[in-house]
């Protein structure tokens, strides 16, 4: 970096880092508030994962027909409060008021054909869009199949018939992924979206207040009369808001790692392992988020040198957002083994990226094709700014 380049990256990094709103936004929230957050998200995920399994869960019958068969195994399960109604309308009210969670109800033909061997009609009835009744509904459709297997043993015993005789196949399921890459699979799905954001609005304060701060202000006309030319000047304020950036993005890492970590055991309870990344593969998602960083911080200071003050730079920030925001949730939807030609659509490829290094699935030609393209998108979009800086018209708007 030219030393005149330097000069003015080191007064503007110093002056931004003065701002407390910085501090916290960049280094304090991820290290942090991303911890504590993720932790409290994760500790109350896991407390409502066990209560749900653990909770008595009101359910009612109706009988058009008496099954004690069924009704007596529904009705011997601990894990239920079982209420029985005497009517279809009494047991929806009972549902609509919350008194029973869902119903069976059991059809006027049931029991009849369940004595013929056959297949006894059943009724759930639930509320989907009520989480207890949608949990009910799980639990009693678990209930029944536990039932449906014992009668099923009981028809091939009277029958004098083996189990294979409704087994016409013997599934063997294997999973060679080791505990560790599931669990990196499952950081993969949100990860890459969380580092994005980092790196993409982590600089967003920064770029508004060193160009369209200092038209507001007053003072672009002292630093252009300086002996610096415009492209240190570009250069100077770039690698300033690349910097808060690329911390933003790192600690954005290091929070949700932090918080993994510490949530060890919440880890192991959900998946049976906790969180083990190497030191390579946070080697490589610091590497790979550099040309992010320095892309987003290019892109804000185009924006930042168009607009006339923070107050319009702000008003140009949705097509920013848009840039930024859809490729890092359409990668929450795309598989880590994507095209190769994904590798050179700006965004999208930094996070698959970061979806292949936690997900076992690293791919040296589309990592390599992702940082060479990101660079290059980098590289021109600093050339566009050094354009828009030579052109008095855009740096003098009023």
């Amino acid at each position: 970096m030219p030393n005149l380049a330097k000069i003015i990256f080191l007064k503007e990094l110093k002056e931004t880092l003065r701002d407390k709103r910085v501090i916290l936004g960049v280094i304090v929230s991820p290290l942090l508030l991303t911890p504590c957050l993720m932790g409290a998200a994760m500790f109350f995920a896991s407390k409502k994962a066990v209560d749900q399994q653990t909770a008595t869960l009101e359910v009612g019958i109706y009988e058009e027909t008496a099954f004690p068969e069924l009704t007596e195994y529904i009705e011997s399960n601990d894990s239920l409060a079982v209420t029985r109604y005497d009517s279809r309308e009494r047991s929806m009210d009972a549902l609509k008021a919350f008194e029973s969670r869902a119903i069976v109800v059991i059809a006027p033909e049931a029991r009849e054909v369940f004595l013929a061997n056959g297949s006894a009609p059943v009724e759930i009835i639930y509320d989907q869009a009520n989480e207890n009744s949608g949990n009910a509904h799980g639990r009693l459709r678990g209930i029944l199949n536990e039932f449906n297997r014992e009668q099923i043993q009981q028809r091939l015993a009277a029958s004098n018939l083996d189990e294979s005789f409704v087994k016409p196949t013997e599934l063997k399921s294997t999973n060679i992924a080791d505990k560790s890459a599931m669990v990196g699979f499952a950081l993969s799905m949100f990860l890459p979206y969380l580092v994005v954001m980092g790196a993409a609005f982590g600089g967003l304060n920064t770029a508004f207040d060193l160009c369209a701060g200092e038209k507001e202000r007053g003072t672009m006309e002292t630093l252009l009369v300086s002996p610096a030319s415009r492209y240190e000047i570009v250069k100077g304020k770039l690698f300033t808001i690349f910097a808060v950036s690329l911390i933003s993005a790192i600690c954005s890492i290091l929070g949700i790692v932090i918080a993994l970590t510490f949530g060890g055991q919440i880890l192991e309870n959900i998946f049976g392992q906790s969180l083990q990344l190497s030191y390579l593969n946070l080697a490589a998602l610091v590497i790979i988020v550099v040309p992010l960083a320095l892309l987003s911080s290019s892109a804000l200071l185009l924006v930042s040198t168009f607009a006339r003050n923070p107050k319009e730079a702000q008003a140009y920030i949705f097509p920013f957002v848009a840039v930024f925001l859809f490729p890092a949730v359409i990668s929450s939807i795309i598989g880590a083994e994507s095209p190769l030609y994904t590798s050179l659509i700006p965004v999208l490829n930094i996070a698959l990226s970061m979806k292949q290094l936690l997900g076992n699935a690293f791919d040296l030609t589309f990592f390599s094709l992702a940082l060479v393209s990101s660079i290059a998108y980098a590289w021109a979009s600093i050339r566009l700014v050094a354009a828009f800086f030579q052109r008095e018209s855009i740096l003098f708007r009023s």
